[in-house]
């Protein structure tokens, strides 16, 4: 999927950060081959041993959009392998191809949060369209997992007030980004590593399920935030609204 040009919105979303910019990380470490499909993370081997810091001075949190796909086993290896909580929002017809995944990862410890059933851009839709794609997704979520999804994020982060007043009937807290990964249009494993940071205290981090480079970039996304003394945390409602580097403002945050 390619994420459009966002310059603005009010969200219940994901609080903090302008994203800066740094030099390059080192070399990747060896990437998780395709044999590693599927196995226990004990199995995939060549992941960097990482240290998470003796006192978080703060959470971030990891955020997954598109699936289930392929790969996903291979994002929840990696995850497993360092004992980081993400979210996956994920699109209901993926769920209905891929139940067994959606199970694997409720029962990981990871949020699951609501991202359509088409994949639509939601205000290419008038709003009872866009609230039938979105409410049939909540739908399938329930049907497969008897869980009530309590996430929502629009494809593309597009949506309106009109839509985010509904998806709150809905009980659906809408969660964008303070950091957009770009891993859709990368093309190195540098590239993604790059434009994951930037996040303070609170923010959020777009990445996508279905990329290999994503898979292979996340224990250096990992460690960078390590490094800076953050640990990784859950999606949570907030009432703090402040600007991020995508041009959203958020209400919502990592926490602990």
């Amino acid at each position: 999927m390619r994420i459009t040009p966002i310059m603005t919105a009010t969200t219940a979303v994901l609080a903090l950060a302008l994203a800066g910019c740094a030099t390059p990380d080192p070399p990747a470490p060896t990437p998780i081959t395709r044999e590693a499909r599927g196995v226990k993370a004990a199995d995939i081997g060549h992941l960097p041993d990482l240290t998470p810091p003796e006192r978080c001075t703060g959470h971030v949190a990891l955020t997954f959009d598109d699936g289930p796909t392929k790969l996903t086993p291979e994002i929840l290896a990696v995850l497993d392998h360092y004992d980081v909580p993400a979210t996956f929002f994920n699109v209901g017809l993926q769920e209905k191809a891929l139940p067994r995944l959606v199970e694997r990862e409720l029962a990981a410890g990871h949020q699951v949060g609501n991202h359509t059933m088409t994949h639509p851009d939601l205000l290419s839709l008038d709003v009872d369209e866009a609230l039938e794609d979105v409410d049939a997704a909540s739908a399938t979520h329930r049907d497969l997992t008897d869980e009530h999804v309590t996430l929502f994020r629009p494809p593309y982060g597009n949506s309106d007030a009109a839509i985010r007043a509904a998806a709150e009937d809905r009980g659906l807290t809408e969660v964008l980004w303070t950091v957009d990964s770009k891993d859709y249009e990368a093309i190195s494993v540098d590239e993604v590593v790059e434009n994951s940071r930037g996040m303070t205290d609170g923010g959020i981090l777009l990445m996508h399920d279905g990329k290999p480079l994503t898979v292979e970039a996340l224990p250096r996304v990992i460690e960078h935030y390590y490094d800076e003394g953050l640990c990784f945390g859950r999606v949570t409602p907030g009432d703090t609204e402040l600007p991020s580097n995508v041009g959203l403002t958020h209400r919502a945050r990592a926490s602990d």
